[in-house]
C-alpha cells in the first residue's frame, strides 16, 4: 500500500489537486463534479447493496489550483448562515447496515477537533455510534428518486424518497453513497445511474438552492461472493464517470463534490467482497473523514 496521502477537491469556481504527506495509509482523492437530468431505473438491482468503482483524477477548473494536506477548501461551500452543517447520509446497505463505517467517521471527526456538524436522517445508527442517516439496504440510484419506494429483494416495507427526507431532515449537506446495487450484475450502463444522481440533485436543490452534495466513488466490490469480476469493472466505469458528471452540475451556489472510497479500498476486507468487515469499515470511515475535512468548519 502506498504511503502517500492523495486527495482532490473540485467544484465550480475552485478545485484542489493531489496533496501528499507521510502516513501509513494512502489518502483517497476527493473531488467535485456534476451530471445530467431525470430519474430513470438502472442496473440489475442485486440482492444486497454495495459500492465499487475507481477514483477519477482531478481535472483543471476555474479559479486555479489549491494544494493542501487537509483542512478547509479555499471557498466555503456553505452559505454564511450555516455554521454547523446538518449532514444527511443517503445510501444503500454500505451506509445503512451493516454500515458500520459511520461510527468510525464520527470518531475521526470528534478526535480531530471537528464538532460543528450534526448527522440527521430518518433512521438510527445500527452500530452504536449514534449516527442518524437516511440510507436503506438494497436500494439503487433510482430508488430515492421516487416519492416512495420498496426493496422487494430484501423486505416488504415502503420507504420515503429523497423529497420527503429533505423535508423532514432539512440537511445542508448530503453524503450520497449509491451505485453498488446498480452495478451488481456487472453490465449496467453508467449514464442512467448518473441521470438518477442528477434527479436527486434537482430534488435537493428544489428544497434548498444552497445544498452541498458529496458523492461517493464507491469502493471496490466483487459481487456474488467474490466471484463476479464484471461487477468490479462496472463499478470502476461508474466511478471514472463521476468526477466529470459532478463538475458539469456543480455551481457556485450549490457545490457537488466527490469522495474517493475506491482508491485504497480492498474487497477482501469483507466476507462477501461487498460489505466491509470491521477493518474495511474503519478504512471507509477514514476515507469519508478525509473528504469531510475539506468541507466542514474546524472547531
Amino acid at each position: 500500500m502506498k504511503s502517500s496521502l492523495r486527495l482532490c477537491l473540485m467544484a465550480i469556481g475552485f478545485w484542489c489537486s493531489a496533496a501528499c504527506s507521510s502516513t501509513s495509509q494512502e489518502q483517497p482523492k476527493v473531488g467535485g463534479t456534476g451530471g445530467t437530468t431525470g430519474g430513470t431505473p438502472s442496473g440489475d438491482g442485486g440482492s444486497s447493496t454495495d459500492n465499487g468503482g475507481t477514483a477519477g483524477s482531478a481535472g483543471s477548473g476555474e479559479g486555479g489550483t489549491w494544494t493542501a494536506t487537509g483542512g478547509a477548501p479555499p471557498i466555503n461551500p456553505f452559505p454564511d448562515t450555516v455554521t454547523s452543517p446538518r449532514i444527511m447520509i443517503v445510501g444503500d446497505s454500505i451506509s445503512a447496515g451493516p454500515g458500520c463505517y459511520k461510527k468510525y467517521l464520527l470518531q475521526n471527526l470528534q478526535n480531530n477537533g471537528y464538532s460543528r456538524f450534526e448527522f440527521v436522517g430518518q433512521y438510527t445508527d445500527d452500530c452504536g455510534g449514534g449516527v442518524r442517516h437516511s440510507a436503506v439496504s438494497c436500494t439503487t440510484s433510482y430508488s430515492f428518486t421516487q416519492a416512495t419506494f420498496t426493496v422487494p429483494n430484501c423486505n416488504t416495507n415502503t420507504y420515503p424518497g429523497l423529497a420527503t427526507l429533505l423535508d423532514s431532515s432539512n440537511p445542508d449537506l448530503i453524503m450520497l453513497q449509491l451505485g453498488v446495487n446498480d452495478v451488481w450484475g456487472g453490465s449496467a450502463p453508467v449514464q442512467p445511474i448518473l441521470d438518477n444522481f442528477t434527479e436527486l440533485l434537482r430534488q435537493a436543490r428544489e428544497h434548498n438552492p444552497r445544498i452541498v452534495m458529496l458523492v461517493a466513488q464507491i469502493h471496490k466490490i466483487i459481487t456474488n461472493n467474490c466471484s463476479n469480476a464484471a461487477s468490479t469493472t462496472n463499478a470502476q466505469h461508474l466511478d471514472e464517470a463521476i468526477p466529470g458528471w459532478a463538475q458539469s452540475v456543480s455551481t457556485a451556489d450549490s457545490a457537488v463534490l466527490v469522495a474517493d472510497l475506491w482508491t485504497n479500498s480492498d474487497p477482501h476486507e469483507s466476507d462477501d467482497c461487498v460489505h466491509p468487515n470491521d477493518a474495511g469499515a474503519q478504512r471507509m470511515g477514514l476515507n469519508w473523514y478525509y473528504a469531510l475535512t475539506n468541507i466542514l468548519p474546524k472547531g
